[in-house]
């Protein structure tokens, strides 16, 4: 894609990053807008709905990076196609390298086109018409708009329709405070990013988001959510249960994912135990539960309970060489 050399320019001078020096919180850092902003979207075995759910993000940015992660031959195709017709720069990786890299890649290459801000998306969320006006309103309302580093929005489940932040977590207030919030929808400070670092390669695919706000919060940031729900997105393959009188669900993710999850849940508690402690007793608390659920209702349980446990040991010994193929 060919770009305007001065409009680069002018963008690089405007975010004032991407060169290399630690940026502080308390530094002017540029409001986002559309043209400040560059969509990142994580692919793997992506669907044909792909193109419909990038044309509707394209609509709301300046920019789309698609980077694919050792997708197949007939995937990359598509790619191709999509990346075309929507003028997106698409980033092709070999083999796949995980989440934590790919969202790396894409940032940095928006930070070297001079934008300022990146929307992070999951290759299977369908964002709302006015998602990124909702979270410039989010920033230009925000008592301290430099300390933002990540900006996340409430979703409602694709499979049931139920919001990640229920009625009764609402303030009242169009935006809360939050601890984290997930990649998907989230809007990143690029002076942020180059402050405290890029997401962490070894955490391969789960907890990335989790560990990238927290790191955020240690380093003086904030993490905001939009209390309205901005965004399609789903969590595994859910399925709705009954136990006793009460109605749960379950993620029925595959065997190895509960690795991952495992390893990085622990080895957060680990690092952050003594900086959020509440956060740590509530996440561990919320895991637990779900392991439970999955022995009672999900298939595979004995795969699944392997992975957890394997993943549990290297959590504990914050063993992170463990590759993908040999969990």
């Amino acid at each position: 894609m060919k770009w305007n050399v001065s409009v680069i320019e002018a963008r690089r001078r405007r975010a004032g990053s991407g060169n290399g020096r630690v940026h502080r919180p308390e530094e002017i850092v540029t409001p986002p807008s559309k043209e400040a902003i560059c969509a990142v979207i994580v692919t793997y075995h992506p669907d044909g709905g792909l193109f419909s759910r990038t044309e509707r993000v394209a609509r709301q940015v300046g920019q789309v990076v698609v980077v694919d992660n050792g997708s197949p031959d007939s995937f990359v195709s598509y790619l191709r196609r999509l990346s075309e017709k929507l003028q997106a720069h698409l980033i092709l990786n070999c083999r796949n390298q995980g989440v934590a890299c790919a969202l790396n890649q894409g940032v940095r290459w928006a930070a070297e086109q001079g934008y300022s801000w990146v929307l992070t998306l999951d290759q299977d969320s369908l964002v709302a018409p006015h998602m990124v006006d909702s979270l410039v309103k989010g920033f230009r309302y925000h008592a301290s708009p430099e300390k933002l580093a990540v900006m996340g929005v409430n979703y409602s489940n694709s499979s049931n329709g139920n919001s990640f932040m229920g009625s009764e977590e609402q303030t009242g207030s169009p935006w809360k405070e939050v601890k984290t919030a997930i990649t998907s929808g989230s809007l990143i400070s690029v002076r942020a990013f180059h402050a405290i670092g890029g997401f962490r390669d070894e955490f391969f695919i789960d907890c990335v988001d989790l560990e990238y706000c927290l790191r955020a919060r240690a380093h003086g940031y904030v993490v905001t959510l939009a209390c309205e729900s901005l965004m399609e997105h789903s969590i595994g393959k859910m399925s709705e249960h009954r136990l006793l009188w009460k109605k749960t669900g379950t993620s029925n993710h595959l065997p190895f994912r509960h690795y991952f999850m495992a390893r990085n849940t622990l080895a957060l508690a680990r690092e952050y135990f003594w900086k959020e402690p509440a956060w740590v007793l509530a996440t561990l608390w919320d895991h637990t539960k779900s392991i439970v659920l999955m022995c009672v209702f999900e298939e595979a349980r004995l795969p699944k309970i392997r992975h957890f446990a394997l993943g549990c040991l290297d959590g504990v010994r914050g063993k992170f060489d463990r590759l993908t193929g040999t969990v």
